[in-house]
């Protein structure tokens, strides 16, 4: 993950003008740090702590995205062209159902990590990091339960299983 490279998206550029999104200093800091063209071992030379954690905050929120290395134009000819081996149907098949079940679980993440900023502040990112890495919804929900166990601490668990119970998509 460090040669990756982040851009600011349309909303992470509105985010740096108007700053509606709640997010915590540091976690705004690194939104600034972004620029299309450091790589995420640039901005850890840094120094900021927990580069990680606020990166996937900000993927979560749809404020940076990931840049697409092009190719680069060669004047030469092209080479010929190389003849793949057949794919695997199921090699086929689980991306397409995580690309099914993506845009839903992008959203939600994106709700979830709005609605626990208010609860856990600039730790969010950390509390949050299963909910981050969840890939499917029985996953987002497993993460789910365990942030409602560290929001029980202090609003109980009848009152912290009400609270993230709209954030739970249907299984």
């Amino acid at each position: 993950m460090s040669s990756q490279v982040f851009r600011k998206t349309e909303n992470g550029k509105a985010e740096i003008a108007r700053r509606q999104a709640g997010l915590s200093p540091a976690t705004r800091t690194v939104l600034v740090m972004v620029n299309g063209s450091d790589a995420v071992s640039a901005l850890m030379a840094r120094g900021l702590p927990q580069l990680q954690g606020h990166l996937d905050t900000l993927l979560a929120l749809g404020l940076i995205e990931p840049v697409v290395a092009r190719a680069a134009t060669v004047a030469s000819p092209s080479p010929p062209a190389v003849v793949q081996p057949p794919v695997e149907p199921t090699a086929i098949a689980a991306p397409a159902q995580a690309a099914s079940a993506g845009p839903n679980l992008d959203a939600l993440r994106r709700q979830a990590m709005a609605y626990l900023g208010n609860h856990f502040g600039p730790d969010t990112p950390l509390v949050a990091q299963a909910l981050l890495g969840a890939r499917s919804v029985a996953e987002f929900n497993a993460a789910l339960d365990g942030i409602e166990s560290k929001l029980a601490i202090y609003l109980g668990r009848k009152q912290a299983a009400r609270e993230l119970q709209a954030l739970r998509p249907a299984t």
